[in-house]
């Protein structure tokens, strides 16, 4: 699973230095792996999780799109989210949960 493409490039509004991007992911993310092996918070009534690394924070929604806030370019929000996602289904194939 990866970042399929950008829909929105938009200033940050708690810094206006700073990026929020809405991006879409290639297929359905798993919400409850995500939340548990990324330490986020799920709420399966919004059909969302929240995750947090450092100051940056990213949305992954049951649609596929996910929001990042606080990045500095497009580049820095893709690789940060394969990044997650990769290490997210990592734990999960090495807990035997995937």
């Amino acid at each position: 699973m990866r970042v399929k493409q950008i829909e929105k490039v938009l200033p940050c509004i708690a810094d206006p230095w700073k990026l929020r991007i809405i991006a879409h992911l290639d297929e359905t993310p798993d919400m409850p792996l995500i939340a548990k092996y990324l330490d986020g918070k799920y709420s399966e009534n919004l059909g969302m999780v929240v995750v947090k690394s450092g100051i940056k924070e990213m949305n992954f929604f049951s649609s596929g799109q996910v929001t990042i806030r606080m990045v500095d370019s497009e580049q820095e929000a893709i690789d940060l989210v394969n990044k997650m996602l990769a290490m997210a289904y990592h734990k999960a194939m090495i807990a035997g949960d995937f």
